[in-house]
């Protein structure tokens, strides 16, 4: 019998995230979210393109605040 392993989507996006420095990765994100909130401003009723990119460079931008708190708590990676 053989056994497959269903990974979800989050999942296999792990291990990439984990190799960006999460300050670049909070950065970047930043720069996805900041311009789609002055998109979205400008028509604040209607639902655009921008308001997807805003979640997900929010989801981004929440993933990685999380590793760095991560890494401030447990003491990783400290020279």
């Amino acid at each position: 019998m053989r056994l497959e392993l269903n990974i979800p989507f989050n999942m296999q996006l792990k291990p990439l995230l984990n190799k960006i420095n999460p300050w670049i990765g909070l950065i970047a994100s930043l720069c996805i979210i900041v311009p789609s909130l002055y998109d979205i401003m400008d028509a604040p009723l209607t639902i655009t393109n921008d308001h997807f990119i805003l979640a997900g460079g929010t989801i981004c931008f929440i993933v990685f605040l999380k590793q760095i708190f991560n890494r401030i708590i447990n003491l990783d990676e400290i020279d």
